[in-house]
């Protein structure tokens, strides 16, 4: 007894060393990432980069390309310098920074839309195995796809197969060649859907290991004349706005520790019509002035561009060349604007990128990712984040000297922690013990109060007569501790033993085998919810199997109550407790929670009520009465969740304001409406 405590006491011991060590860690798990882009045109200076303020770096980008030889889709990238010496340059002035290869998809180019199509789809393989060998072949990290406009539900789906594939390439990549798994990323939408196509959810949170989302580009001069709010983290009056999109990632089932938010590193020059007339909302005429290189004219005018997209650094320029004093911070919406003549600016200063940093924080998002980080003025904004982070963690300067001061700070918590935490955990080691101790004598006393030829009913006014209940202790002694001597025969579960009972009577006793596969039929295919509610998966439950799975449900629910000698009620129906066999036919698992009935119950009351929500009856929920009727309803629910594929526990209807049953009752009530399909019906 007492080696096992001394076990115990080093169990905890090392699970507080093991959470100071995530705390002293805490800052590496927050991604402070960043999108740097090589244009060829016009290519930023690689020196100007500041790694140190971040912790991921993401390099753009590769190419889909069509390699008409081969008849293949594959990724490729232009062989030049920057690329040759990107990662040794970031990494000297930062060497745990990690680093990102993009492929550009964004642009919805003709190869992409070839690798998404049936023709090409199926040769997916080149394209990631070329992924891969690129991204190691120049020393990368990681892969990111930059591919936030799908089209179709087709391709939507196609996304779901194409990230599983990745996955579990690069998971075999890793495992074959010992080296460190690549990190799989995705750049995505600012709401989970694009007008009517949802993202693959289920797909991106289970192989993702973060997307990040492009929370910005909500309004542009060439979409509208009045000044805007290009990337407000709030807005009361539309739902284009970074609060809603991000609830909605999160309300849709994506974890908010894979969401990594953008922040936009540029803004928009629109044209006002009067320069009185400065405010968001302000009437404007379009896009601000154009640069044009042959025109002399437009180097006397500020805030000039090609297409109403100005980069950070560019305003800051241009305010500080024109003596721009007017520039504002809006709290409301979160951005900064700043005028000079007719011409106005939205955009991201350092107040509006230090909210929405600590906005990521206090929600719980996994970091956040800088588009990009070339457009940044003397890393202004990238200061002004990561500075954000570290006031929040403890306001650590981002300078040396802070950081081992942090250290130091760490190292004397840790000396007063871990003698004060192994203390508690011992107190809580004896006092745990003393509880066991009681508990097991309060045990043994009961054991000898149960009758050995009865069974005690689960509700406590009724007895039921039942099997014998033997122990361990009485068949290992009845066997003679399970002697060869009485061995009988084996069987393909284990071997069968004669024994015999203290009384006289003679037994045979089937032991389970270690390596039995008694129960692998049963979980071939899974649990029904496996399927129903996957969009690709459900593709294999056709009407007649999904027919096939109620009916066998009927079956097993028949038995329980009319044909079994006991009544049994299961109390937990529903899609994960139904398991599918090889051939689909299902068969319902799990009573834990059921309840046995003599023939001539009818229903009893409880005071706790068991169950998952949505799948118990209001009688049951409210004053705790059940009966066979509390399955039937149960079954109801699964059959409205078998046919239409949807979840209970989601909100349904043109306002997202109806669980499963209320949606349903009210189309049966109403009929057809105008945009629902017959599926739905």
């Amino acid at each position: 007894m007492a080696f096992k405590s001394i076990a115990i006491l080093l169990f905890f011991h090392s699970i507080l060393l093991s959470q100071l060590h995530k705390s002293i860690a805490a800052d590496q798990t927050w991604i402070k990432a960043g999108y740097w882009q090589n244009d060829i045109t016009n290519s930023p200076n690689i020196q100007s980069i500041n790694s140190t303020l971040y912790t991921h770096l993401i390099y753009g980008f590769a190419d889909i390309t069509f390699n008409s030889s081969t008849d293949q889709i594959i990724v490729t990238i232009s062989d030049d310098e920057t690329i040759k010496n990107f990662n040794s340059f970031v990494k000297r002035k930062n060497p745990s920074i990690k680093t990102i290869l993009s492929i550009d998809a964004k642009d919805q180019s003709s190869s992409m839309y070839l690798l998404m199509s049936s023709t090409y789809f199926s040769g997916r393989k080149y394209f990631i195995e070329s992924s891969i060998k690129i991204a190691r072949l120049y020393g990368f990290d990681g892969l990111d796809f930059c591919w936030i406009w799908p089209s179709s539900s087709q391709q939507m789906l196609n996304l779901a197969t194409l990230l599983d594939d990745w996955r579990v390439a690069i998971d075999s990549e890793s495992k074959s060649t010992k080296k460190t798994r690549l990190f799989l990323t995705m750049a995505g939408q600012y709401t989970p859907w694009i007008q009517d196509l949802a993202f693959p959810i289920e797909s991106m949170t289970k192989n993702l290991d973060w997307v990040h989302v492009m929370a910005f580009d909500y309004y542009d001069p060439e979409s509208t004349n009045n000044t805007s709010p290009v990337a407000a983290l709030y807005d009361s009056t539309s739902d284009l706005n970074t609060d809603y999109g991000i609830n909605a990632w999160i309300k849709s089932g994506f974890p908010s520790q894979k969401i990594v938010l953008g922040l936009p590193f540029y803004g928009y020059v629109w044209t006002l019509v009067s320069s009185k007339d400065n405010k968001i909302g302000a009437a404007g005429t379009g896009p601000g002035p154009k640069e044009y290189s042959y025109n002399t004219e437009a180097e006397n005018e500020p805030f000039t561009s090609t297409d109403g997209t100005l980069k950070f650094n560019i305003i800051k320029r241009d305010m500080i060349k024109y003596r721009a004093n007017n520039s504002s911070y809006n709290s409301t919406y979160v951005m900064n604007y700043v005028s000079v003549g007719t011409s106005w600016v939205g955009f991201d200063d350092v107040e509006a990128v230090k909210t929405k940093v600590s906005y990521a924080k206090e929600i719980n998002l996994r970091g956040y990712v800088a588009w990009q980080v070339s457009y940044d003025w003397n890393s202004v904004l990238s200061q002004a984040a990561a500075g954000e982070v570290e006031d929040i963690q403890g306001g650590v300067n981002i300078d040396q000297s802070g950081t081992l001061h942090k250290k130091k700070k760490l190292n004397r918590l840790i000396l007063i922690l871990i003698p004060v935490g192994s203390l508690l955990m011992l107190l809580l080691l004896v006092f745990a013990l003393w509880c066991l101790r009681r508990r097991k004598v309060k045990v043994l006393k009961f054991q000898e109060r149960i009758p050995r030829n009865k069974i005690e009913s689960k509700n406590e006014d009724e007895e039921t007569r039942t099997l014998h209940i033997f122990t361990y202790d009485e068949m290992n002694e009845a066997t003679n501790n399970f002697s060869i001597d009485n061995e009988l025969g084996r069987g393909g579960y284990g071997p069968v033993y004669k024994g015999m009972l203290k009384n006289g009577k003679e037994i045979a006793v089937k032991r389970l085998s270690e390596t039995s596969s008694q129960g692998l039929e049963e979980f071939e295919n899974e649990s029904l919810d496996h399927y129903i509610y996957n969009q690709v998966r459900g593709l294999l439950l056709n009407w007649e199997k999904r027919v096939q799975i109620i009916e066998g449900i009927i079956q097993g629910m028949l038995y329980l109550q009319e044909y079994s000698r006991l009544t049994i009620i299961h109390r937990d129906l529903k899609a994960s407790n139904i398991l599918l066999d090889i051939h689909m036919k299902p068969k319902i698992s799990d009573f834990g929670m059921a309840r046995i009935f003599k023939k001539d119950g009818v229903e009893a009351k409880t005071k706790r009520v068991a169950g998952t929500p949505g799948y118990i009856p209001p009688e049951y929920m409210k004053e705790g009465i059940y009966s066979t009727k509390s399955d039937v309803f149960s079954f109801g629910v699964l059959l409205h969740q078998i046919i239409s594929g949807k979840k209970n526990t989601c909100l349904h209807g043109p306002d997202e304001n109806l669980n499963l049953l209320e949606y349903a009752f009210e189309m049966w009530r109403d009929g057809f409406q105008d945009g629902e399909s017959s599926h739905e019906v």
